[in-house]
This record gives structure tokens, sequence and C-alpha cells, in this order.
């Protein structure tokens, strides 16, 4: 019968025990820091719209419940319900760049951050 020293892998499974939590905080901090940046930058492209001032300040965002991710964008029912701005209608083209632009943006930066963070944990 042979002695098999496993300590070190004992050791290896706890660190990764203990790296969930830790992951899963970085990754809301990392989540929403991404999530005010696409807002912002929203905002600033919704600025001196003559017909929609107000466009601007419903620019918001929510996150799930668990913070791992986020939707941003107008509030439905104020100045947000001009659609038309962002994606125009059968007699004009928009006149706001497409939020998905700013949010693919941002999700390299997201990512690489988490990146980073699971570097540093694991």
């Amino acid at each position: 019968m042979a002695d098999v020293d496993v300590s070190d892998l004992l050791d290896l499974a706890r660190d990764f025990d203990g790296a969930v939590p830790k992951m899963t905080l970085g990754a809301r901090k990392i989540v929403a820091k991404g999530a005010v940046k696409v807002k912002e930058r929203l905002r600033d492209e919704a600025k001196g719209v003559r017909h929609a001032p107000a466009l601007p300040s419903t620019i918001t965002y929510d996150s799930t419940p668990d913070g791992l991710s986020a939707t941003v964008g107008p509030l439905r029912g104020h100045a947000g319900s001009l659609a038309l701005l962002y994606f125009g209608n059968s007699k004009t083209g928009p006149r706001l760049p497409d939020p998905m632009v700013a949010a693919v943006k941002e999700s390299d930066v997201v990512e690489e951050y988490l990146g980073r963070l699971a570097e540093e944990i694991l």
C-alpha cells in the first residue's frame, strides 16, 4: 500500500471554494461600473436633441438581483418612449447612434477587467 500526499490538492480545492464569493463580489462591481459608463455615454449622445430635451435624464440602468448583468436605456413611458430617435421611422432615419455600439465597446472593457479579477483571485 502506498501513501499519497494530497494536501496540495486539498489546499487548491479550498482556494477555489474561497474564490467564488470574491469573484462574485468583484464581478458585481465591474458590471455596475460598466453599466454606469454605458449610461453616461448614452446620456452624452442624447444631449441636445431639440424635440426631447429630457431624454438624457431618463437614461438609467437596472441590475439583475445577482448584480451580474445590467440593462441600460431610457425609461419606458417617459421621454425614452422616443425610440424613433434611435431606430428611425418610415419618414426619418435614426438621429442617435445605436445604443448597442456603446454596450459592445464597454463589454470589451468589462471582459478585460473580469479576466484580471480571475487572475488575481486564482
